[in-house]
């Protein structure tokens, strides 16, 4: 164990001369409680890749996406060149309900044209066949991640960063085969559809489990993709507050017990000069808490990134963070 972060002294010291992150795997993937500067660092680190040569793109999944804020340029929900070879995406909601009935709309065709003639199916049932099959537990998270690991396979970039939802919403995604199971197989409201229709429910339910296991096995291949050490890291974004700290802990159990490659950590917002009364209780308030943080690290590289007196956006402020990677 490195004795500098041995969880003895000061926690500002042990911090000091921490390595740089490094980042050489194909998709990176940044996390944290919303609020804690995910965005920025996600950001900082795919200009980051981008300067070394790396054909990057970085993807937002972020219900409230902040890059084109980050970058002061409008970005959308398709592929824009940032600069060099840094390219950004931001996936909103309409972008995801889209590719939700892309990618699942055909089998739900096809679960309606068992059970009837689709051309004589009264709106309200389609509905609420539809909004059952479709609030299945994390399948607009599994559809985000679809698109990711489908963009990874193409291989039409060298590293791919993805700036994710807060925390809670992402590991929605680790869960995802056991939750869909349980929905999917829990399908009263389907079956009691069916049976208003007047179809039979026998024929009708092998019809639907055949299509059910194939998005149980997509299910289960994106959380192998999410585990895959050799192509998948992450990196807990966090503050030395009360609140986010605890957060953070169960974050990164929680990532452990799924056995995601936690590669390391970012405590941002950290006091180092304290030149004002303000800053010197906000300092002292801090030493706990990077106390505890440095307490979860269990062998991931940390980094702290010092509180700025200025809004970190744009390239050249951006570029400024170089050394973290």
């Amino acid at each position: 164990m490195d004795e500098r972060l041995s969880g003895h002294g000061d926690p500002l010291e042990q911090l000091e001369d921490t390595e740089a992150l490094y980042l050489d795997r194909y998709v990176t993937l940044f996390g944290g409680k919303g609020g804690v500067g995910k965005t920025t660092c996600s950001a900082a680190a795919a200009l980051h890749l981008a300067s070394t040569g790396k054909r990057t793109i970085i993807i937002s999944s972020d219900l409230a996406p902040s890059l084109s804020d980050i970058f002061e340029m409008q970005i959308g929900a398709t592929e824009r060149k940032v600069c060099g070879s840094l390219y950004a995406l931001e996936i909103g909601q309409e972008a995801i309900t889209a590719r939700w009935q892309e990618k699942f709309g055909p089998d739900f065709y096809e679960i309606l044209s068992r059970l009837m003639d689709v051309e004589e199916i009264d709106s309200e049932s389609e509905h609420k066949l539809a909004e059952y099959i479709g609030s299945a537990p994390a399948l607009k998270e599994e559809t985000t991640l679809d698109y990711i690991l489908e963009l990874a396979e193409s291989k039409r970039y060298d590293a791919i960063i993805w700036d994710t939802a807060p925390a809670g919403e992402t590991l929605g995604l680790l869960d995802m085969p056991r939750l869909i199971k349980e929905h999917l197989r829990a399908g009263a409201k389907v079956y009691e559809a069916m049976d208003r229709l007047g179809k039979g429910m026998r024929r009708m339910a092998r019809s639907v489990s055949e299509i059910m296991d194939e998005w149980i096995k997509a299910s289960e291949r994106i959380a192998d993709f999410l585990r895959n050490p050799k192509q998948t890291e992450f990196i807990v974004v966090t503050n030395p507050d009360g609140m986010v700290v605890n957060h953070t802990r169960r974050l990164i159990e929680t990532l452990h017990k799924y056995e995601v490659n936690v590669h390391a950590m970012i405590i941002n917002r950290v006091v180092r000069e304290a030149d004002s009364e303000f800053l010197v209780r906000m300092k002292e308030g801090q030493r706990r808490y990077l106390e505890q943080l440095l307490e979860y690290r269990d062998g991931m590289k940390i980094v702290a990134l010092p509180v700025s007196a200025v809004e970190i956006k744009g390239l050249d402020k951006l570029r400024q963070l170089n050394w973290m990677f």
